[in-house]
């Protein structure tokens, strides 16, 4: 059996590229800490959907849903013979959760751990929770994906790939992320103790888009402290980006990075039929 591990985000994704690396749909509050129990009224499913990626085995073993998180835990066998490329989609992959009316729900934090089965065979259980869910929806799709890294080949840093943009003009004021696509930035909101950035992004990798975006004043980067989805029409989402306050008068501008497109691994997407809950 091949010991492999599905990405877990590291802090120094947030700290504007200090690594190159998947930059993960859930950055802002990923954890790799132990997870929190899920709480309050909700459900607890067992979907025991199987799916087969390349000769490796996944199999969605449950679902929970409470009013603080909505956590999945994914089994997986990989053989010892499997295909390099195949083996290696599976380490670099992450999940995106969508429900029916196409919102998005952002990581939390996220474990992996070994598991005995009872016959003694091993295999790896990965277990994440985002965002509680919302609007009901009548169905919930696990995607999981490759891609959205920072485009830049360097080892210790992802400074290539940034584009900075001033933010003074006329809105909406476009951030080219490269292959990726572009976000765009539709207004400013100042407050005494937050800044915020209204921004869109078109397509279901426009959570991955929205993590790398700071707020630049007098050449000093500032991090998001939040990240909002707002709603979502017709594809296009619309998020808040929140950063600490800042002074009107300095110069300030967006920067974000050039990133690689992300590719959705058709063959390991899961839907659960809420309903049945």
């Amino acid at each position: 059996m091949k010991k492999t591990t599905i990405a877990v985000l590291t802090t120094a994704l947030l700290l504007g590229g200090a690594v190159n690396g998947s930059v993960l749909h859930a950055a802002t509050n990923a954890q790799p800490a132990q997870n929190a129990p899920v709480s309050g009224t909700g459900f607890s499913l067992n979907p025991g959907i199987e799916k087969q990626y390349g000769g490796a085995a996944f199999t969605l073993e449950s679902l929970k849903a409470g009013s603080n998180a909505t956590e999945f835990s994914l089994s997986r066998i990989v053989p010892e013979n499997i295909d390099k490329e195949i083996d290696k989609n599976i380490m670099a992959m992450n999940i995106l959760v969508i429900d029916t009316n196409g919102r998005i729900y952002e990581r939390i934090q996220a474990k992996e751990q070994w598991r005995q089965k009872q016959d003694g065979s091993l295999d790896r259980v990965y277990t994440e929770q985002v965002a509680a869910l919302k609007g009901n929806p009548k169905t919930l799709k696990l995607k999981p994906y490759v891609g959205g890294n920072y485009d830049d080949n360097s080892l210790q840093s992802a400074q290539k790939a940034n584009v900075t943009v001033p933010l003074k003009g006329k809105y909406p004021i476009v951030l080219d992320q490269g292959k990726i696509g572009t976000v765009a930035i539709t207004s400013v909101e100042y407050g005494k103790d937050k800044t915020v950035l209204n921004v869109t992004a078109k397509g279901e990798a426009a959570s991955v888009q929205t993590v790398p975006i700071w707020l630049v004043q007098n050449g000093k980067s500032l991090n998001q402290l939040r990240k909002e989805l707002i709603g979502v029409d017709k594809g296009v989402y619309r998020y808040q980006l929140v950063f600490p306050a800042v002074d009107k008068k300095a110069a300030l501008s967006a920067m974000t990075k050039r990133m690689t497109p992300v590719t959705f691994l058709k063959e390991l997407e899961m839907e659960v039929n809420l309903d049945q809950k």
